[in-house]
């Protein structure tokens, strides 16, 4: 629980300002059980949360960083609360915004060891995809090679536990494959616009 705040935690922010900045953060973070770190320097509300962050143009009082579970920032993402602008609060050991509210701290939670991903089936993997391509005549031995050379290249760009991203890239690439976009270009660009987003 936290104590009463002296001086008050209060803040105004334009919903137009703060949506897009929760749904950067909450796509970024899916469901990692990540707490948020919400703080106020300069005119800048500054939500951070694993490895995003998020700012938005924000006036009032808010002294020192508060934590919020990152569920706040996945609600709030999802639905903004009626009202605009939308005021931010701490009152009784709970982050506000507007009338919607989750217990907060003035230090992050202890976060829990992320466990290991499970490891990757390559022989699995080759063998979907040669069903997948085997209409265009490509063979598992063929993409056994393929995954020798891209180890032999380093460390893959892709992670196993960024499945939505994959699948959303793969979207984009069977469109734009005809005019010459490759993978690892939009890749680049997903990477640059998560990087650079709120500056």
């Amino acid at each position: 629980m936290m104590p009463q705040s002296d001086p008050p935690y209060e803040l105004d922010v334009s919903r137009a300002d703060l949506a897009p900045a929760l749904k950067i953060i909450a796509r970024a973070i899916g469901k990692r059980p990540v707490d948020a770190r919400v703080r106020f320097e300069d005119g800048w509300l500054s939500i951070e949360a694993g490895d995003a962050m998020g700012d938005a143009p924000a006036h009032g009082t808010w002294p020192l960083p508060i934590f919020v579970a990152a569920s706040w920032v996945r609600r709030l993402a999802k639905r903004l609360p009626a009202g605009d602008p939308i005021h931010m609060r701490v009152d009784a050991g709970r982050l506000y915004a507007n009338r919607y509210s989750e217990p907060c701290a003035w230090t992050p939670r202890a976060q829990p060891i992320p466990a290991e991903p499970p490891p990757i089936d390559e022989n699995f993997l080759i063998l979907e995809a040669a069903r997948i391509l085997k209409p265009l005549r490509v063979r598992s031995s063929d993409l056994e090679d393929l995954v020798s050379e891209a180890r032999s290249r380093g460390a893959a760009s892709w992670a196993v536990d960024e499945k939505k991203i994959i699948a959303l890239v793969a979207k984009a690439w069977a469109l734009l494959a005809p005019v010459g976009v490759e993978t690892a270009d939009l890749r680049r660009l997903v990477n640059d616009a998560v990087r650079n987003a709120w500056k």
